[in-house]
């Protein structure tokens, strides 16, 4: 199965799902892809920090724009963000059915994974946790269904 994730930069969340969900689903084929990434921009040190502390690789990572032919090769495509969700929805209708809010998939709540990148403390680390959670239930109901 391949699994695609898509935030605003993909320097966040799309890619800290990413990695949670490689450590979750091995067998699964995960990416992550942002609407408005830019290859130059670095992933943050506190996103490392995070990752490290969650017992994640440090591998390295280019943020990626998202392109048609990635919801083209995903079977299951999760969305932090629902004007991200209506805005796909709309220009990629084709692809509409296999698109998800990741916390509507997860938990049944349509409601966005909120973005940590400019929080600092414990809001970091409460947003980042959810995130995870979030990533977590959806690979269990995943595990699941296969």
């Amino acid at each position: 199965m391949k699994i695609l994730f898509i935030c605003h930069a993909n320097v966040c969340r799309s890619f800290m799902a990413q990695r949670w969900l490689e450590k979750q689903l091995p067998q699964a084929e995960v990416f992550s892809r942002g609407l408005y990434a830019d290859p130059s921009f670095p992933v943050p040190e506190k996103i490392w920090r995070f990752l490290q502390e969650q017992g994640l690789s440090i591998a390295p990572h280019t943020p990626h724009t998202l392109a048609k032919e990635d919801l083209e090769q995903a079977d299951l495509i999760l969305l932090m963000e629902k004007r991200h969700l209506e805005l796909l929805s709309d220009r990629y209708a084709q692809y509409s059915d296999k698109m998800w809010l990741l916390r509507d998939f997860a938990f049944g709540e349509e409601e966005d994974v909120p973005d940590p990148i400019g929080l600092s403390g414990r809001a970091f680390e409460k947003n980042a946790r959810l995130l995870l959670h979030a990533v977590s239930a959806a690979a269990d109901k995943l595990a699941s269904q296969s």
